[in-house]
C-alpha cells in the first residue's frame, strides 16, 4: 500500500490559532460566570436560611427557621415559576 504524502485527517490550517483562542477566552469566561453562579447560590442560601450577606457556600442543616424552613423551598419554587412564566422570551 503506497504511503501519502500528507495525511488528510491531521492536517491543519492557520485557522486553527484563531479558533483555539476564542476557545480560551470562551472557556475562561464560562469560568467567571460558573463562580458568579457558585456565590449567588451560597448568597441565596445564606439570605434565606440565616439571614446574613454572605457568599460562602454553607449547609443549610444548621438552620434556626424551625417548621417554618418548609416556606423557603416553596418560595423558591414561586419566584422560579414567575421568571419562567414572565421572564423567558419564548
Amino acid at each position: 500500500m503506497p504511503r501519502r504524502a500528507e495525511l488528510a485527517d491531521f492536517t491543519t490550517t492557520p485557522r486553527l490559532l484563531p479558533i483555539g483562542a476564542i476557545a480560551i477566552v470562551i472557556g475562561m469566561l464560562t469560568s467567571v460566570v460558573a463562580l458568579a453562579l457558585l456565590r449567588l447560590i451560597g448568597l441565596v442560601t445564606n439570605l434565606c436560611f440565616f439571614q446574613r450577606w454572605y457568599v460562602a457556600l454553607v449547609s443549610p442543616a444548621g438552620h434556626h427557621l424551625g417548621l417554618l424552613v418548609m416556606v423557603v423551598p416553596v418560595a423558591g419554587g414561586l419566584v422560579i415559576g414567575l421568571m419562567a412564566r414572565f421572564g423567558s422570551w419564548g
